[in-house]
């Protein structure tokens, strides 16, 4: 990059910042000055990108005499500029650069491990790779913080060590072990302890392995993917309906969950629907409860013969099931339950009782709005269909089209604080969290610049989620403080802080961790990274 350039960027930084941290109104005439000037300016030094937005926005502006510019106003309107102007500066190398490259690849379905150890070199070394293999890590130093975690988030793997101050890995074991039996979370010790007895006392509290430091990362790798792979063959085996090979009223729930999370990555709707077999009291009264179980099982084998391999089907209870459909919207999702409704309609499902023909009606509803919480919500409007399809006559599908009460039934609130000293990363922050996170939750989104005014904030009376993107580093009151304080008052576990820190500052993680930050980051970082970890700490909470 030139020096001009670099220095039209800095100067664009510079009048940008100055309007944003004014508060006061802006002359509409000074901001199409200002992208006159950017316009020539940028396209003279070889700089067509910017050249070319700043004439997009300075025909959205235009050129006639307005009401002067109010901040929130200008931020929004200035998003695009500032959003160019830090990938052209900075060539993708900082915290804005590539906040809106969808490269950023986030697998659907991606494991969630839990980290717990007090050596923040060795908790970012397991990080790094852990999440360059595909995994999504959350990473603590403190013993309370693994156990609070393990309740919010229920990992998918576990990795502790045991030597840790204040709280030892075996009493976390000790603490979590009930939760560890009943979810099946694979639990993996490791420690520079590794003598007869530490590993014989580490397997009876409930360790499924046990790897000694210093840690071999591709054996670790194998060994999570192997105990990966019996989780979902044992949660196979608990989640399927004994009688009809569907899978169960539990496994929907969890399922649903992980549907929603995999929504929001894809930024893509599901379908839902509820099915019911027609007349299925007659068929018990007339042939008996054996040939309804038969009926009940060859259902359940058709849809799952006909549907998609990505699609699930699950049995309620009696005669009722539902299905999901990932990336599907309501008018595919109709089409694929007409088909299985046609062809059902025309076979046998049960040889031993040729005459019986079995219909079956069902409501489907579009999950919008995909929040794990909602379940209740989207189940009863899809419900609410297939009463209708009913009333019409059976051996039908009707699509619900009420999906508005469904929305503002599920959306969340969420109050968001940006706390950093920079104004463009508070404006670009702002506007991209409104624009990400907002489309799935109620989002009350405030910046502040400095941890004082943060601390000052009316909304912690309140008694909601509350979200902190916090800076290590201002003046006055800095992040690590503001932090302190934060865990320090009363209810503080409403509260997930995600600190950003400098890429060198394994002081500041550890202190930061130590703290209570949920999670970090390290500048230089990807705003696509954010938005994921900000969606994993809130879209799994319970």
């Amino acid at each position: 990059m030139s020096p001009y350039q670099e220095a039209m960027l800095q100067n664009i930084h510079n009048q940008i910042e100055l309007w944003l941290e004014s508060n006061g109104p802006v002359p509409h005439e000074d901001v199409y000055r200002f992208l006159h000037s950017v316009k020539g300016t940028s396209g003279t030094i070889g700089m067509a990108g910017l050249s070319e937005l700043s004439g997009r926005l300075m025909a959205e502006a235009g050129d006639a005499a307005r009401e002067p510019w109010e901040t929130d106003e200008l931020r929004a309107f200035l998003y695009p500029l500032v959003r160019e102007s830090c990938e052209c500066r900075h060539n993708g190398d900082v915290v804005l650069a590539t906040a809106f490259d969808d490269g950023l690849d986030i697998l659907p379905d991606q494991p969630l491990v839990l980290i717990l150890d007090d050596d923040v070199t060795l908790l970012r070394y397991l990080k790094d790779e852990l999440e360059a293999n595909g995994y999504f890590v959350v990473a603590t130093v403190s013993p309370d913080k693994a156990i609070r975690c393990f309740h919010d988030l229920t990992p998918d793997c576990f990795i502790l060590d045991l030597v840790i101050p204040d709280k030892n890995g075996f009493e976390v074991m000790e603490t979590l072990s009930d939760r560890v039996r009943t979810k099946f979370v694979p639990t993996t010790v490791i420690s520079i302890r590794d003598d007869k007895e530490t590993r014989l006392r580490a397997y009876r509290i409930g360790a499924d392995d046990f790897m000694s430091k210093p840690i071999d990362m591709e054996e670790l790798l194998v060994r999570l993917e192997r105990q990966l792979r019996r989780k979902k063959q044992l949660d196979r085996l608990l989640f399927v309906d004994e009688l009809t090979g569907a899978l169960n009223r539990k496994c929907f729930e969890e399922s649903f969950r992980r549907i929603c999370l995999e929504a929001q990555r894809a930024r893509k709707n599901f379908s839902l629907a509820v099915i019911d077999l027609d007349h299925f009291k007659l068929v018990n009264d007339r042939y008996g409860h054996l040939a309804g179980d038969k009926v009940l099982t060859a259902f359940a084998r058709f849809v799952r013969e006909q549907t998609r391999s990505t699609d699930l089907f699950f049995r309620l209870g009696g005669e009722e099931f539902v299905m999901m459909m990932p990336q599907t919207g309501r008018a595919e999702a109709a089409k694929l339950l007409e088909r299985i409704r046609l062809r059902f309609a025309e076979c046998d499902p049960v040889p031993d009782y040729p005459e019986l023909r079995i219909t079956f009606s069902a409501g489907i509803v579009e999950v919008a709005d995909p929040v794990p919480e909602s379940r209740p919500c989207w189940v009863e409007a899809a419900d609410a269909a297939l009463y209708r399809a009913k009333e019409l006559g059976r051996d039908r599908i009707v699509v619900s089209e009420d999906l508005e009460a469904c929305e503002r039934g599920a959306k969340r609130k969420l109050n968001i604080a940006v706390v950093d000293d920079d104004a463009i990363i508070r404006a670009m922050l702002i506007e991209f969290l409104k624009e990400t996170i907002g489309k799935r939750m109620s989002v009350d989104v405030r910046a502040f610049k400095d941890g004082q005014s943060f601390l000052d904030d009316p909304r912690h009376a309140e008694k909601g989620p509350y979200l902190v993107v916090l800076d290590g580093m201002m003046p006055g009151v800095d992040g690590m403080e503001a932090l302190r304080r934060l865990r320090a008052a009363e209810g503080s576990d409403r509260y997930s802080v995600i600190m950003l820190t400098g890429r060198s500052e394994e002081y500041d993680i550890h202190r930061a961790l130590e703290l209570g930050a949920d999670d970090y980051l390290t500048k230089p970082f990807r705003v696509k990274e954010l938005e994921a970890r900000i969606r994993r700490l809130t879209g799994r909470m319970r």
